[in-house]
Parts: structure tokens; sequence; C-alpha cells
């Protein structure tokens, strides 16, 4: 059965995604998906006994769907197996381009193996990273930065921008502005974290953690150069770490495919974990070709 978004019992769902907690299981509640794709829609079974969301969008008369900015995984929750191959058929049938980690629809589409990567933070200890890791802290411990723990979305969204806008040139403005809605969103609810960095008033670092039902997930960051050079993001990172160790089991490092990024999370004693992406194109060209380009 879809469910619309206004239909929504958004009580029960979250307490479905609460009480299963699967991997991932941010990306599911219904807070988060209001903040990074508003209008999402439901497949529920029963009295949400099995949910999953879906994020349909139209063009050119046709129905497309695709991992939203901000998430990484849809895990459908309490659907046995029949179940499980029926929203499979259902979301073949439904969507002429489709990319989806989190659920295989066992046919012949292109299929990736991605990696994300997740800390036990249960005894996390400075002594588990990488020599150069604990190098890069306590030379950045040295350099006489202030910690500032309060809530600033405006600031490390300014900072990423400055330092990483050239990079990420495939963020607008508007996502920027999502961003921005999550992490107000997240701090009215008082799931958000955030570690700064100041050097002579001057905001050089800046990091932020969601921490939802004893686990977190580090939503978004960035270190201005002279900050990097000495340590600053271990130094953020392990901060963070231990601060939210006596309350948190794991920390989710989010979506962390590249190599380098993947590598610099391992240095903290973090483990990779795979997920599969699927990807349908049965658009006729160009519209295949312009889908492959815009999405992957």
């Amino acid at each position: 059965m879809i469910v619309t978004n206004v239909q929504l019992d958004k009580q029960r769902w979250d307490q479905r995604v609460l009480a299963e907690q699967p991997e991932g299981f941010f990306f599911m509640l219904s807070w988060y998906l209001d903040s990074v794709a508003p209008g999402w829609e439901a497949y529920v079974i029963g009295d949400y006994v099995g949910i999953y969301p879906l994020v349909p969008q139209q063009k050119f008369g046709l129905s497309y769907t695709h991992m939203p900015f901000l998430t990484r995984s849809f895990i459908p929750i309490g659907f046995d197996e029949q179940q499980t191959a029926a929203l499979r058929q259902y979301l073949s049938k439904r969507f002429s381009y489709l990319q989806l980690a989190g659920v295989s629809l066992d046919v012949p589409y292109q299929q990736q193996i991605r990696r994300h990567q997740v800390l036990d933070l249960a005894n996390f200890d400075l002594s588990q990273c990488s020599e150069n890791h604990r190098r890069q802290y306590k030379k950045a411990s040295q350099q006489g930065f202030e910690m500032d723990t309060s809530v600033n979305p405006k600031g490390l969204i300014t900072l990423f921008r400055l330092v990483k806008g050239a990079e990420f040139t495939h963020l607008k403005d508007a996502d920027y502005l999502m961003l921005a809605g999550l992490m107000e969103e997240a701090s009215r609810r008082g799931y958000l974290r955030q570690f700064s960095l100041w050097n002579k008033a001057k905001l050089v670092g800046a990091a932020a953690y969601l921490e939802v039902n004893g686990q977190a997930l580090y939503l978004k960051g960035a270190i201005a150069p002279e900050a990097m050079k000495v340590g600053g993001m271990v130094y953020l990172h392990v901060e963070a770490m231990m601060t939210l160790a006596p309350t948190c089991s794991q920390l989710d490092f989010g979506g962390s495919n590249a190599k380098g990024l993947g590598e610099f999370n391992r240095k903290f004693g973090a483990r990779d974990v795979e997920y599969l992406l699927l990807i349908k194109n049965s658009l006729v060209k160009p519209l295949a070709w312009l889908a492959k380009r815009k999405f992957g």
C-alpha cells in the first residue's frame, strides 16, 4: 500500500525505524526525510509492520527515483521474503530510471558494490588510531585552538563552501539550504552535535554529527587549509569521538566510498561496511544519457 506524505503516521513510522534500527537508519527517520526529500511517500504493509520510503519524481511524463542528497541507502524494514519480492516488482515496474541502495531487485540491472565506514565507540581510545593520526592529533592539540561545541550551522556551511565549493561544484544553493534546514531541525530535536575550531576568533574547522538512539552519524565537516596542515580534522574527529563515546556505541561516517576518505576514516580504527547500489536506466535516448550524467 502506497501512503502519501500527508497521510503518513510519522510517529508510528519513526517508532518502527528506531525499534529495528538497521544500518543507516538515520536516513529513514521521517524528520530527516522531510528535510532532504520533501513530499516523500512510503510503501507500507499493515499497521506499519513493513515500511520502505520512496522518493518519486516526474520529468517529461516519466517516473524516476534516486537516493536524495545527504542519504546513502534505504533498508526495507519488516518485510518477509514474499513481501520483499512484491516490493522489488513494484519498484521495477514504477520507475523508468532507478538508483537505489539497500534493496536488490534481482534483475540484470547495473549493480555496484559501495563502501562506507563505521567505528565502534564503546571502547574508543586514541591508541587505536594509526600512528599518523596520533601524531596529527598531538600536533593540533599544541596549536592553541579553541574548541566550541555550540550549534552553528551557518558557520559550518560558510566554511565548507569556502574551502570545498570549487571541488564540489555539483552542490547548488538549494543543496546548502537543505543541509542548513536538516541541521536546524536536528538541533531543534536535540540530536545535533557540532564541534568547531577557532584560531584567534577565526573559524578554521567545524564538524557536525547526529546523535540518535545511542548511535552517531557524521553529517558534514570542513577544515581551513592552515588547520588541515597541522591535523585539525583529525583533532576535531577525535575530540568528537571521545565526547560521543559515553552515550554512543557506534559512529557512522556517512557516505565514504572515496578511496582517500575511506582510508582517512579507517585510520581511526573504523571498518568497512559494504552495500549495494542498483541502477536501472530504461529511458530512451537522450534522456538515458542525461540521467546517467546527472545521477551517475
